[in-house]
């Protein structure tokens, strides 16, 4: 009789969830190949691979104060960022409610609100960067048009506005005049907080990661591939933010599909509904219910199994930290071989998402030709709850890395973390492209 590793791994092949279906390899190539796709323009690219008009030219200005904004999905920050000789200071930090996180407003009084944060540190600085963490199109002026706005919260008439325009104007009104925005999205933010951070460090090239409810990368394109880009573009490298939440080229399982089809954007962000913070939760709850509809477990498992109304990653990483402790699934595992199998499960289904956000990094190696040199690795400077607290994931897409791109494909990284990361990436926007 198979024992319960074999039993879990037959019942996710029949399902097609096995992280055996996962070449890392294969996806790496279809990463790349997509990546070439989206900047050139082509309409069947799954990944936007969007210009910043972003630039890591330069050193970061020395003792020059920068007013940074990060605008996150729940929380508005707002301060002031120095670098200084002995690295970058993050002062007067002052947090609130995203404004229309809370109630509906107008586009008008979100400006309002914004502006009337921003002017009473106008006296120090007249240079802002702006973290804006919803879909905006970069523009050649450094600006951000206003695409979209995620559901909690809620602006209303914010359709192809532009950030810093309007923000100038509302200063200009308030006897700020002259005061000038650069406008990005949190994984470029990242980034460029790694290239401020770790200035004593040298790397071949930096990439930045955000793998926590959403996942994202961005990393330095050459300018002759930058077919997307039509306006004159007389510096080196651009940034460019991939949007790889939209990849299409890993293996869907029954229960990815699933949960595609119940989401509010079915056919779209394959990728991160497979491996992201936000939906991984949901992935491991669906095959548990099905294999407790398939007779799994044991009789009494099976039946809390399925009374369970749902389930989120950090549920199922508390019981992978403590299989005997006091969270939900412990509570649910009366039988040793139901807690090896649920174990199991969970293990397999992370060792999925990290072989796939392998060959994301991968794929950004093998398309920017960095990291050949053993002395002088490309930098992953890396964020997000789900990379850095998940119990399994890190140790996995380390060993992963390990084995596939450096042992497979000779190449060399470093994951870096840097405190802060999106303030003082937003303010090194801010100094190296004026």
């Amino acid at each position: 009789m198979p024992n319960a590793v074999e039993r879990v791994e037959e019942f996710l092949k029949a399902y097609g969830m096995s992280p055996s279906f996962t070449d890392v390899d294969a996806c790496a190539r279809a990463f790349q190949r997509d990546m070439e796709r989206g900047l050139q323009g082509a309409k069947d690219a799954w990944m936007m691979m969007l210009p910043t008009y972003l630039s890591l030219e330069g050193e970061v200005p020395e003792e020059e104060p920068t007013i940074v904004i990060d605008a996150g999905g729940t929380n508005f920050r707002i301060g002031l960022v120095t670098v200084h000789p002995e690295g970058p200071e993050v002062e007067d930090l002052s947090v609130f409610p995203m404004p229309g996180s809370q109630s509906a407003i107008t586009w008008a009084e979100f400006i309002e609100q914004v502006s009337d944060a921003i002017l009473p540190l106008t006296d120090r600085s007249r240079r802002v960067g702006l973290c804006f963490s919803y879909a905006a199109e970069s523009l050649p002026n450094r600006d951000g048009r206003v695409l979209g706005i995620a559901k909690q919260v809620r602006i209303v008439g914010f359709e192809g506005m532009e950030l810093g325009r309007d923000l100038s104007a509302a200063l200009e009104a308030k006897g700020a005049a002259g005061v000038r925005f650069v406008v990005l999205n949190d994984t470029v933010a990242a980034l460029l907080g790694g290239v401020a951070e770790l200035r004593d460090e040298v790397f071949d090239g930096y990439v930045g990661l955000i793998y926590g409810t959403g996942v994202n990368t961005c990393y330095a394109e050459r300018p002759e591939r930058l077919k997307r880009v039509t306006t004159p573009w007389e510096k080196g490298d651009m940034l460019v933010n991939m949007e790889s939440a939209r990849f299409d080229g890993g293996c869907q399982g029954e229960f990815d599909r699933q949960l595609d089809q119940a989401s509010v954007d079915p056919g779209m962000c394959h990728y991160e509904k497979m491996v992201s913070g936000r939906y991984q939760g949901e992935v491991v709850y669906r095959t548990l219910r099905q294999g407790a509809m398939d007779g799994l477990f044991t009789p009494g498992s099976s039946q809390r199994l399925l009374e369970l109304d749902g389930l989120t990653m950090v549920q199922a990483d508390a019981f992978c930290a403590r299989p005997y402790g006091n969270g939900v699934l412990a509570g649910i595992c009366q039988e040793e071989e139901d807690r090896e199998m649920v174990y199991t499960i969970i293990d397999r289904l992370v060792e999925r998402s990290a072989r796939l956000v392998c060959a994301n990094l991968a794929g950004i190696l093998l398309q920017t030709g960095a990291g050949m040199r053993i002395h002088r690795p490309a930098c992953i400077v890396a964020e997000g709850s789900t990379f850095y607290k998940g119990h399994l994931f890190r140790g996995k897409l380390e060993r992963l890395c390990a084995e596939y791109i450096t042992g497979r494909l000779g190449r060399y990284y470093a994951f870096r973390q840097v405190a802060d990361a999106n303030l003082i990436g937003t303010a090194a926007a801010a100094l190296l492209n004026p």
